[in-house]
């Protein structure tokens, strides 16, 4: 209801445009996807920004202004992509502004092989893994935690933050079966068939976290999808509902120390009602995780 609520008295806060040059200096093309694209900008006076735009033919009103809405609610969270106030629209889009992240996403920089390592990179971890929580305390479930959507401050990740609020919701909304298979959608959404849904839980999250870390720390996915016949998935499905457990766990898993082992299968529990939550993972994060030349 509050949220609700906030949607309602920011619609009569949309700036209405002609052009978007009117306010900006449009750059380049930062990302794009189905519904919008993502633009480099600069105001007339001030520093660069993300100027991210919705098409009105494609996105409703309502979801333009609770995305705007949420992601100026929970910008006070360091380990979030900060939503810049002055929301635009133009006869084609919906616009907003966040802050830019001069080095992409995370999933660029892993192609690349570049992984975090030392004391530092810990305690960025432990604020960028702070954020699931952070926003199930406010009744939010962020629903896209990946590394496509984890923003990158500079070539060392001194700062690191996680965006991309559009499909943030709060907890129990009705959550359908994703448009196409993704490594990060837990097995439960999977199996989903429309017009089907399932109540939104924080569990969502916990799965997308664990991925997050595994391709943190192996560079990789841990499969393609999480569902029958992917045999990467298979595999690892097979073993962690053994009983009793086999001692050696299959490839890749085999890499992991116990304890980065035992984090992760709690965050990748196929079962959502037993599955660890997202704060389990600071319990873990002084620890060896096994991995040769990143044990860090």
């Amino acid at each position: 209801m509050t949220l609700q609520r906030l949607v309602e008295l920011t619609a009569a806060r949309v700036t209405p445009v002609r052009s978007l040059r009117v306010q900006y200096r449009l750059i380049r093309k930062l990302g794009s996807g189905s519904y919008g694209r993502v633009l480099l900008a600069r105001p007339h006076q001030g520093a660069p920004l993300a100027l991210k735009l919705l098409r009105r033919d494609s996105v409703l009103r309502t979801t333009f202004l609770r995305e705007f809405c949420v992601g100026r609610c929970v910008s006070s969270h360091p380990g979030l992509l900060q939503t810049l106030a002055g929301p635009l629209q133009t006869s084609r889009y919906f616009a907003f502004a966040q802050e830019y992240a001069p080095c992409g996403d995370l999933s660029g920089m892993l192609q690349e092989r570049v992984r975090q390592r030392g004391q530092g990179g810990g305690k960025k971890l432990g604020l960028l893994i702070a954020v699931p929580t952070f926003l199930h305390g406010r009744g939010l479930v962020h629903s896209d935690v990946k590394p496509d959507n984890v923003l990158v401050f500079d070539p060392s990740c001194s700062r690191v933050a996680l965006g991309d609020l559009g499909l943030t919701r709060p907890e129990g909304s009705p959550t359908p079966a994703p448009p196409g298979p993704l490594p990060s959608v837990p097995p439960e959404l999977c199996l989903l068939l429309p017009p089907d849904t399932l109540p939104l839980r924080p569990s969502l999250d916990s799965w997308g976290l664990g991925v997050l870390l595994f391709c943190a720390a192996t560079a990789c996915f841990p499969w393609d999808v999480a569902l029958a016949p992917d045999p990467e998935f298979e595999a690892f499905a097979g073993w962690v509902t053994t009983r009793p457990q086999p001692p050696q766990p299959p490839p890749p898993w085999d890499q992991f120390a116990p304890p980065a082992l035992a984090l992760l299968q709690g965050l990748l529990d196929l079962d959502p009602e037993t599955r660890s939550p997202a704060l389990a993972v600071l319990d873990f994060l002084g620890d060896d995780w096994g991995l040769e030349g990143n044990r860090e």
